[in-house]
C-alpha cells in the first residue's frame, strides 16, 4: 500500500529553518573551531556529583514516581519554587506553579493558550530565536520593540503600539540579562513598563532563566514583583543543568487553570523522577552556594572575554558590558552584514552567532552574539583574535 502524504501543516512553517543545520555544518571547515554559539551552562560548572546523589534519592520514592501524575508539579519542589521566587521578590504560592519540561514548554503553554490566528505578539528586538519561531507557529504576528542599550525603549512603546492595528495579546520579555543582548532593563523603565501595559490591558511574560548570574551592580526586582498580575517562566536549565528539563510558569488565576489544562494535555504530567532529582539537587541550601560557586566562574569568564575583545576587535566594533548573564552583543557598521561574516570566520576557525537571527524580520544584519559561558577559559583570547582576523 503507497501511504500518499497529506501536506504539512502550515504552523510548522517557522521550524523549515533551523539555523542550527547549518551551524553544525561550520564545524567541518576548520580542524580546531572555537565556538562562541553555546548558551548553555558549562559542562565543568553543572554539579554532577550532587546530580548524581539526587539521582539516588529520587529513587527512594519507589515505583510511585514511575506513574503518571502529579500535572502540576512534584508539591515538594513546587515549595521550592515559591521560596526562590520569594527571595528575589516575586511573591507565589504554590497553586500559582506549574512545572513544565524546561520553560520552553512554558512558553509554548502561554502561546497555545492565548493565541489565535493574526494576534500580535511584543518580543524584544532582538530576542531569543525560539521565541520567534514558536509564537509564530502559533499563527501570531511577532513584532520587535526597539532597544537601546538599557532594553526596551519604553518611552517609544506607546508609539509603536499606536500603529498597530489591534492590542497585543501579550509582551515577552526577558528583563534581566537579556539573551542575546545582555542588557538589564533599569528600574525606572521597569516601573514604565508595567504602567503603560495596565494602561493599554497587556498581559506582560516575563522569562528569567539568567538574573541568578549578576556579576556586578544592585539586584533588580522581577516585572512579576511590580506586577502580580503577570506571567513568570523560571528555569533550572541555567542553574542546574539544562538535560533535565524542569523549569516553571507562575501564574495568577484563572490563567494557572487554563495553562494546567493545557499541560495537561500536551504531556499528561512532567517526568517524576527527574523533577525529583532537581528537588533534591537543589534543596537544602546546596543550589544558593552552587550557584555562587558558578558566577563567579562566569564572571571570570565575561572578565576574560571582554579583555579579548578591548586587545582584538577594530575600533568600529561597540559593545555594552553586562552586568550578568551569558551574553555580550557586538555591533558593527551597517556596510557589513554578519551572516556573510559567519562564513568567513568559519572559514578562520570560530563561530558566533548573527544578528538576523534573533529579530522577527531577520532585518538587522550588522550585530553578533557572543555567549562565554560554555567555553573555556583558554579558547577565548584566540577565538576573538580570528574574528579580529576577518574584521580588518
Amino acid at each position: 500500500m503507497v501511504i500518499q502524504s497529506t501536506g504539512t501543516s502550515r504552523r510548522i512553517a517557522p521550524f523549515k529553518e533551523s539555523v542550527w543545520l547549518g551551524v553544525d555544518a561550520m564545524f567541518d571547515r576548520h580542524p580546531d573551531m572555537i565556538f562562541f554559539g553555546n548558551g548553555a551552562p558549562a559542562n565543568d560548572l553543572m554539579p554532577l556529583d550532587r546530580l548524581k546523589w539526587a539521582s539516588a534519592q529520587a529513587w527512594e520514592d519507589g515505583l510511585n514516581q514511575l506513574s503518571y501524575g502529579e500535572t502540576e508539579g512534584y508539591a515538594p519542589l513546587r515549595e521550592l519554587i515559591v521560596r526562590q521566587m520569594a527571595a528575589i521578590g516575586a511573591p507565589a504560592t504554590a497553586d500559582e506553579i506549574v512545572v513544565v519540561n524546561g520553560s520552553q514548554e512554558g512558553m509554548d503553554i502561554v502561546g497555545r493558550t492565548l493565541l489565535h490566528e493574526g494576534d500580535i505578539v511584543l518580543v524584544e528586538g532582538p530576542t531569543f530565536p525560539d521565541a520567534i519561531r514558536l509564537y509564530q507557529s502559533h499563527d501570531a504576528e511577532v513584532v520587535g520593540m526597539e532597544m537601546d542599550k538599557d532594553g526596551i525603549v519604553v518611552e517609544r512603546l506607546a508609539a509603536l503600539l499606536d500603529r498597530l492595528p489591534r492590542t497585543p495579546k501579550f509582551i515577552y520579555t526577558i528583563p534581566t540579562f537579556q539573551n542575546p543582548s545582555g542588557t538589564t532593563l533599569p528600574l525606572d523603565r521597569r516601573h514604565a513598563l508595567v504602567n503603560l501595559a495596565r494602561e493599554r490591558g497587556i498581559l506582560l511574560v516575563e522569562d528569567d532563566p539568567y538574573s541568578a548570574f549578576r556579576y556586578e551592580g544592585e539586584p533588580l526586582p522581577p516585572l512579576r514583583a511590580l506586577e502580580p498580575n503577570s506571567v513568570y517562566l523560571g528555569t533550572f536549565s541555567k542553574t542546574l543543568a539544562p538535560g533535565l528539563r524542569v523549569g516553571w510558569i507562575s501564574a495568577p488565576s484563572p490563567l494557572f487553570g487554563h495553562f494546567f489544562a493545557v499541560k495537561e494535555v500536551m504531556s499528561i504530567s512532567n517526568s517524576r523522577l527527574t523533577t525529583r532529582v532537581a528537588y533534591h539537587a537543589a534543596a537544602g541550601g546546596f543550589l544558593e552556594e552552587h550557584v555562587a560557586e558558578a558566577r563567579e566562574a562566569y564572571r571570570i569568564r565575561r572578565d576574560t572575554l571582554l579583555a579579548a575583545m578591548e586587545e582584538y576587535l577594530p575600533p568600529q566594533a561597540t559593545w555594552v558590558r553586562p552586568e550578568g548573564g551569558f551574553f555580550v552583543w557586538v555591533d558593527l557598521p551597517e556596510e557589513i552584514d554578519t551572516d556573510v561574516l559567519l562564513t568567513k570566520a568559519a572559514a578562520n576557525g570560530v563561530i558566533f552567532l548573527p544578528s538576523s537571527w534573533f529579530f522577527p524580520d531577520r532585518s538587522k544584519r550588522n550585530s553578533f552574539r557572543l555567549s562565554f559561558s560554555a567555553i573555556p577559559v583558554e579558547q577565548m583570547a584566540e577565538g576573538i583574535r580570528r574574528i579580529g582576523e576577518v574584521l580588518t
